[in-house]
């Protein structure tokens, strides 16, 4: 069992260096799209680091995910969401979230507030997550040398206070992206570093 965090709680991940897992998480965005519908992505390609403190409301996360990663499923999609309509990743590569302060929530349900600078198509303005801590186990393919901690959290941000732009109207009304997006985050955290799993598998070079 890994050891307990100190601070007064009995979950979460010990204080330490830990890193997110990327092949065991999934960053998901759900927009409006077409006035009507709604369309769900993901990025693919993220990296991050955590540093838990003795006291856990100390700790700090840092997330950068490369913009270019936007995947919704549809190849012609993607590329429009990279281009200067949107994202615009070739000036803009990587989106960034730096914490800044993190609050209890409730104890009892394991839940807290992380909030932090995000930093999109080069503007950053903060944001806060609710978060919730879910579990821990062993890595399923090395049960003997990684441990792992669950945590899920969401927000919303609005595209237009980051400047990215939402396609221009559509003929029956609205605009081609509608301007609040939901963020869900579905994480795990490890306390060894993935990248040698990473490329033995070929998830990076």
């Amino acid at each position: 069992m890994n050891p307990l965090p100190s601070g007064g709680y009995d979950f979460g991940p010990a204080p330490g260096h830990w890193y997110l897992d990327p092949i065991h998480s999934c960053l998901i965005f759900v927009a409006r799209y077409l006035r009507f519908g709604r369309v769900q992505g993901t990025f693919s390609d993220a990296k991050g680091a955590v540093m838990v403190a003795e006291d856990p409301m100390q700790s700090k996360v840092d997330v950068s995910i490369r913009a270019a990663s936007v995947n919704t499923g549809v190849q012609a999609r993607d590329d429009h969401l990279r281009s200067p309509d949107f994202l615009d990743v070739e000036n803009h590569p990587e989106i960034r979230f730096t914490s800044t302060r993190i609050e209890e929530r409730s104890v009892q349900k394991r839940t807290f507030y992380l909030h932090g600078d995000l930093t999109v198509h080069g503007t950053t303005l903060p944001i806060t997550l609710e978060c919730q801590w879910a579990g821990e186990a062993p890595d399923y393919a090395n049960p003997d040398d990684t441990y792992g901690h669950f945590f899920a959290g969401n927000t919303q941000i609005r595209l237009s206070d980051f400047g990215v732009g939402d396609g221009g109207p559509v003929p029956w009304g609205g605009r081609l992206v509608g301007d609040v997006v939901d963020i869900v985050l579905e994480l795990r955290v490890q306390d060894t570093d993935p990248i040698h799993f990473l490329r033995q598998i070929g998830h990076v070079s």
